[in-house]
C-alpha cells in the first residue's frame, strides 16, 4: 500500500503587498476584524479522490475577539474540492494566532491545483485570502520505482525510469538526485548504429557518428579531413595571421574575408567547451587602451579573444561569444576595451561541422569600447563613430539593413513578414500567424497545470501535461539539470546596456547603464528513453517566439532562473527563458543512444541521452544582480517550468547550487 501526500506551497498575506484589511463592526460585533496569514501545512501529495488534511495559521491583527460561532475560513476555491470551511476551535483574542484545520476530498483531475479560503466574520468577508498550491497525482514521489499514472480512473504502477532497454548495460538510479546512469559491458556499443562510423583515411576528428577517429600528438592539430598536421601552419597559435596588413592603422572599420576549411582544431573556446571545430588565429598589438567591436559571420561561428593564445583557461580569455546580435544568423560578436599588449582573435565554430568561409568585421576606437548591441548599422557606437554601413542595394533603417528599393512579398498572404520590415497584415480574435503559409489560425489552448484531453484517451492511456494521450508504459523524455556544470561555470560580470541592447529588447536586465550580472551555463540533459521534440515554428507559432536579436525561433518558456535566499524565499526572478532546443553533446552512452546529432535550431529537439548546452557567454544567460546585496544565496534553474512537455517525471526538473555574491 502506498501513502499519498500533497505537495503544498502557502501564499502568505495575499503573497504581495496586501497585509490585512479591516471590517469595522463586521457582523454587528464590536471592534475591527483584521488578519495576517502566517502559514499553512499539508502533506506532500494527494491521490485522485483521496483525503487531504490542511492547516492554516492566522493572526488576529484587529481589535475584535474572534469566536468559533462568528469567524471561520470559508472555501473560495474550485468547486471540485467541495465547500470545506475551516473552523476555529477556541476564541482568539486580538494579537493572538490560531490554526484552523480541516479535511478535503481531492478531485480526480490530476495536476497542480490552487486551494483558497477567505475569512468571514458573521457572514462578512475580511482580510486577505489564504492559498495552497497542491498536486493531485498518482505518483508516490519515489523516482526509481517509476511514475504511477492515472489511467481510466485508476492509478497504475510505473516502470523503471532508468531502463534503457539494452541487455549489455547496467542501469543505475540515484533516488536522491532523481537521475539515471548506465554502465557498459566490454562488448556494449557506446551509441546506436544509426549511422556507420567512417574513419577511412582519417587519423583524427569526427567519425561521422558522434565518435572520433583518434587524437593527434602534442604539437599537432586535426584538420577537417582528419589528418594530423604540425601546429605551426599559418592561422595557428605558433604562426598566427596578422589581423591587418603591416602598416595599416587599427583605428576605424575593417572587413576581413577568411576561411577555416584548411585550419586545425587545437583550441577550445570558454563559451563552448564541447566544440571540436577547426579555427583560424589572428594576432594584433595595441600600444594604448583601445576598444574593439569584432563580428564573425558566414556559419555558426564562435569568436574568442585571448591574451595567451594556447591557454584554454578562463583567465586568458577576455571575450568569448557564441551567437550575438549583430551579426545575427548564428554569428558572434566580442566588444571589449583592450589594454596595451599583444592579443589573439580566434574564429572558431560551434561544433566540428561548422567551418568554411567567414567574414570578420572590426571596429577599433581609441580608449572606448564600441557599444552596438542590437544595432547593425548607423547609430552611435558611443565612441564617436557608427555601428557600420550597409552593402550596395541596401539602406539602414532603424539600425537594420533593408533592401532599397524593397518589393513586398504578400501575394496570397494575409499576415506575417512582408520582406521589407513591415507586415502583410495582422490576425485578430486570438488567432496567430502561421509563418509558413502567411495565414491566420487558431490553436487549441492547453492548461498544462490541469490538463484535459477533450477527445478522451483509449484503454491503457493517460492524459499528459501536454493535453495529449500517452500509453502508460511508453518511453518518454526526462529533463534534468547538469548541476555540476551549473556550479562550475558561474561567473560575475558587468555589461553596459543602452535602450537598443538585445538585453533590453529581450527583458534580461532591470535597467540601463552599467549592470552587474551573475552568468551561468545551463546544460539540459534528456536522460529519458525518448526524444523530446516539438512541431516546427512554421506549423505551431504558438509554441515559439522569434528572436530578432538572434535571428531564429526559440521555444517559449523552456527554463526559469531564480535567486533564492537562505530561507528559500525568491529574491530575484529572471525572465522565462526561451531556448533553441538542439543536440549539443552526447551525454549518456549505450546502444540505444544516437551516435550523431539530429536536431538543431531549424529542427528543434533533444535526443534521448543527449543534452542541450547554453553557455554562460550567451545573451541573457544570466541574472541581473545589480540591486542584490552581497551575501549567501542559491541559484535555482527549473526546466519545463510550465509543464509544456510530458516527461517520465516532473519532480526532477529543478537544479540548485549555492552562490556567494561578493562585495564590489
Amino acid at each position: 500500500m502506498k501513502t499519498w501526500l500533497l505537495v503544498g506551497l502557502v501564499c502568505l498575506a495575499a503573497c504581495d503587498d496586501e497585509k490585512s484589511t479591516s471590517t469595522p463592526d463586521a457582523g454587528g460585533g464590536e471592534g475591527t476584524a483584521e488578519l495576517v496569514v502566517e502559514g499553512g501545512q499539508a502533506g506532500e501529495r494527494v491521490a485522485p479522490a483521496g483525503p487531504l488534511t490542511v492547516a492554516i495559521t492566522v493572526r488576529n491583527t484587529g481589535t475584535a475577539t474572534w469566536t468559533p460561532d462568528t469567524v471561520r475560513l470559508v472555501w473560495a476555491g474550485d468547486a471540485d474540492w467541495g465547500q470545506s470551511a475551516l473552523s476555529l476551535a477556541d476564541a482568539v483574542a486580538p494579537g493572538a494566532s490560531a490554526t484552523l484545520t480541516g479535511t478535503l476530498t481531492a478531485p480526480t483531475q490530476p495536476g497542480r491545483h490552487t486551494l483558497q479560503w477567505r475569512a468571514e466574520r458573521s457572514g462578512t468577508a475580511f482580510g486577505p485570502p489564504a492559498s495552497l498550491v497542491t498536486e493531485v497525482t498518482c505518483s508516490d514521489g519515489i523516482f526509481c520505482n517509476g511514475s504511477e499514472r492515472f489511467v481510466q480512473g485508476v492509478c497504475v504502477p510505473g516502470s523503471n525510469p532508468c531502463d534503457d532497454g539494452a541487455a549489455c548495460t547496467t542501469d543505475r538510479c540515484d533516488e536522491v538526485g532523481k537521475t539515471c546512469g548506465h554502465d557498459l559491458s566490454p562488448d556494449c556499443a557506446a551509441c546506436a548504429a544509426d549511422c556507420t562510423p567512417d574513419c577511412t583515411g582519417r587519423l583524427c576528428g569526427d567519425d561521422g557518428c558522434g565518435g572520433d577517429c583518434g587524437a593527434c600528438a602534442m604539437g599537432t592539430g586535426c584538420t577537417v579531413a582528419g589528418q594530423c598536421r604540425p601546429a605551426d601552419q599559418p592561422g595557428t597559435c605558433a604562426s598566427p595571421l596578422p589581423l591587418l596588413p603591416e602598416g595599416t592603422p587599427l583605428l576605424g572599420h575593417h572587413t576581413i574575408q577568411g576561411d577555416t576549411t584548411e585550419g586545425l582544431h587545437q583550441l577550445v573556446p570558454t563559451c563552448n567547451s564541447t566544440s571540436t571545430a577547426v579555427e583560424t588565429v589572428y594576432v594584433f598589438t595595441v600600444d594604448a587602451p583601445m576598444g574593439l567591436d569584432a563580428r564573425s559571420s558566414g556559419y555558426d561561428t564562435v569568436l574568442h579573444l585571448r591574451r595567451a593564445c594556447a591557454d584554454d583557461g578562463p583567465g586568458a580569455t577576455v571575450g568569448c561569444s557564441d551567437d550575438a546580435s549583430p551579426p545575427g544568423d548564428y554569428g558572434s560578436r566580442v566588444a571589449v576595451l583592450l589594454d596595451p599588449g599583444t592579443w589573439y582573435l580566434v574564429v572558431d565554430g560551434f561544433d566540428a561541422t561548422q567551418y568554411g568561409p567567414f567574414t570578420l568585421e572590426l571596429n577599433f576606437a581609441a580608449g572606448c569600447a564600441p557599444r552596438c548591441d542590437g544595432v547593425y548599422c548607423g547609430g552611435d557606437d558611443g565612441c564617436g563613430g557608427d555601428c557600420g554601413t550597409c552593402d550596395a542595394g541596401f539602406t539602414c533603417f532603424d539600425g537594420r539593413c533593408k533592401l532599397d528599393p524593397c518589393v513586398t512579398q504578400c501575394d496570397g498572404r494575409t499576415c506575417g513578414d512582408d520582406g521589407c520590415g513591415g507586415t502583410c497584415g495582422t490576425c485578430a480574435g486570438g488567432q496567430l500567424c502561421v509563418p509558413a503559409t502567411g495565414t491566420c489560425a487558431t490553436f487549441e489552448a492547453c492548461n498544462h497545470e490541469l490538463p484535459t484531453c477533450p477527445a478522451g484517451c483509449a484503454a491503457g492511456e493517460f492524459c499528459g501535461s501536454d493535453c495529449a494521450c500517452h500509453t502508460a508504459a511508453a518511453p518518454m523524455a526526462d529533463l534534468v539539470v547538469n548541476v555540476e556544470r551549473l556550479q562550475n561555470e558561474l561567473l560575475f560580470d558587468h555589461i553596459n546596456v543602452d535602450a537598443a541592447s538585445c538585453a533590453v529588447v529581450e527583458e534580461c536586465v532591470g535597467g540601463l547603464g552599467d549592470r552587474r550580472l551573475l552568468r551561468f551555463s545551463v546544460e539540459a540533459i534528456n536522460q529519458g528513453q525518448a526524444t523530446l521534440t516539438v512541431p516546427p515554428p512554421s506549423e505551431r507559432p504558438d509554441l515559439f517566439t522569434f528572436s530578432n536579436c538572434h535571428g531564429h525561433y526559440h521555444f517559449l518558456g523552456f527554463a526559469d532562473y531564480a535567486l533564492v535566499d537562505d530561507t528559500g524565499a525568491v529574491v530575484l526572478t529572471g525572465r522565462k527563458q526561451a531556448y533553441c532546443m538542439e543536440d549539443t553533446d552526447q551525454y549518456h552512452q549505450g546502444p540505444t543512444v544516437g551516435c550523431s546529432k539530429q536536431y538543431d535550431c531549424e529542427n528543434q529537439g533533444i535526443q534521448a541521452g543527449w543534452s542541450d548546452l547554453y553557455g554562460n557567454a550567451l545573451d541573457c544567460q544570466w541574472l541581473d544582480i545589480t540591486d542584490i546585496p552581497p551575501g549567501q544565496y542559491a541559484l535555482r534553474v527549473s526546466l519545463n517550468p510550465g509543464r509544456t512537455f510530458e516527461e517520465i517525471s516532473l519532480d526532477n526538473n529543478v537544479g540548485e547550487v549555492p552562490v556567494t555574491i561578493p562585495p564590489e
